[in-house]
């Protein structure tokens, strides 16, 4: 038995050294990234709703990522705050926020009724609730994208159009990290996964370019695209008056061409301008445009010696139903009428659809399209959180 000690020690040493081996290698294993997300206002200071789990799930709290509660098999009950805490089926009393995440990927979530994809995050602000809907980027695109576009367009511009949306999806999310929604289910049209309408051709263009976006200066930026642009687009910046870094616009030649096929005329009584700034009476307008596009990105009404001054983006939402086609026209008072006579269709910002359809018909690439309308960008790889750091310089 004392010659055996030895050989069982040695047996003994090499079998903790295989298990350590395996647990290090375990350890250091490459993780799957987790892939970018975007947080999404579904409710505001509303009294409550009705929240459903089907499948396994934990709860944590927000402010100190302390797991609360966890269930097994799912849950449904309507969710209310009031003035302790939250109450869904259990108390969370001294708790003022709860994350709702799933445990399996089998696991959905329901609010009202509606499926989403990702996390649930119930803020309860003044005894009523704030409801967010943390999902990844992808199943945003799916939820908005087919509600806006259809597969009438090429599929190299239908990939360019995600490609497109997810950048600014990615921008969005990635330069406002600290706040708690990033964008308004209602301004997206966001539905969820679960009654988010398909159209084949917009998912395949969101699969094709699955996690690819552009950057500018090394990050993601504000873009957007527009149906005609009647020869030049704007920089996003100086139409929706932001200040962010963007690529210029360009001038495109097969829009410049179909130019006089895009014009469009409107008449607009000047009293019921007048009533919708809450003035008085018009009695003129001066157009603030951008010199190289063209572009009108603001308008000054004027009322004797007073004036209102309100951006196009912010003027157009008013009116409702695109009265005016385009930001690039030009306005004259004649009496009680105001005449309109613009080009193209959109606000002629990021790419130009009209164009791009051109391109594709001729064998122009992807990357060859989005690099004509967003000059000095590049095409990334984009498939964690952590590579959507924005470089401030």
């Amino acid at each position: 038995m004392k010659r055996l000690l030895p050989y069982l020690f040695i047996l003994l040493i090499s079998s903790f050294a295989i298990l350590s081996a395996e647990t290090i290698q375990k350890s250091t294993a490459p993780q799957k990234p987790t892939p970018p997300t975007i947080k999404v206002l579904l409710e505001e200071s509303t009294d409550g709703a009705l929240i459903e789990v089907r499948g396994s799930y934990q709860i944590f709290n927000p402010l100190n990522s302390k797991k609360i509660s966890t269930g097994l098999r799912g849950k449904r009950f309507y969710l209310y705050a009031h003035d302790k805490g939250i109450k869904w089926g259990e108390d969370f009393p001294g708790i003022f926020q709860i994350r709702i995440v799933p445990s399996s990927f089998d696991t959905t979530l329901l609010v009202n009724g509606i499926q989403y994809r990702g996390c649930l995050e119930v803020y309860n602000v003044d005894n009523t609730l704030r409801i967010i809907n943390e999902v990844d980027i992808e199943s945003y695109l799916k939820s908005i994208l087919p509600q806006s576009m259809t597969s009438k367009f090429p599929e190299k511009v239908l990939d360019a159009i995600a490609i497109i949306a997810r950048t600014n999806a990615c921008y969005v999310s990635s330069s406002n990290k600290e706040a708690n929604w990033h964008i308004d289910a209602k301004e997206a049209k966001y539905q969820g996964h679960g009654v988010a309408y398909s159209d084949y051709g917009v998912n395949k263009a969101i699969d094709n370019t699955k996690h690819l976006v552009m950057t500018f200066q090394e990050s993601p930026f504000a873009s957007s695209w527009t149906e005609n642009c009647a020869g030049k687009t704007a920089s996003f910046q100086t139409v929706f008056r932001k200040n962010t870094n963007s690529p210029s616009g360009v001038f495109s030649n097969f829009a410049a061409l179909n130019r006089d096929e895009n014009n469009w005329t409107y008449h607009m009584n000047s009293e019921f301008l007048a009533k919708l700034l809450k003035l008085n009476r018009v009695t003129g307008l001066d157009l603030f445009i951008d010199e190289e596009s063209k572009k009108v990105y603001a308008i000054r009404v004027k009322d004797g010696e007073r004036h209102e001054d309100i951006d196009f983006v912010t003027l157009q939402n008013k009116l409702g139903d695109n009265p005016l086609p385009s930001n690039e026209f030009d306005v004259e008072l004649k009496g009680n009428t105001l005449l309109f006579n613009g080009f193209g269709k959109g606000l002629g910002v990021g790419l130009c659809l009209y164009s791009a359809s051109q391109m594709a018909e001729i064998g122009e690439s992807v990357p060859s399209i989005l690099a004509t309308f967003y000059p000095y960008t590049h095409l990334e790889k984009i498939d964690s959180p952590s590579d959507l750091e924005i470089r401030r310089h």
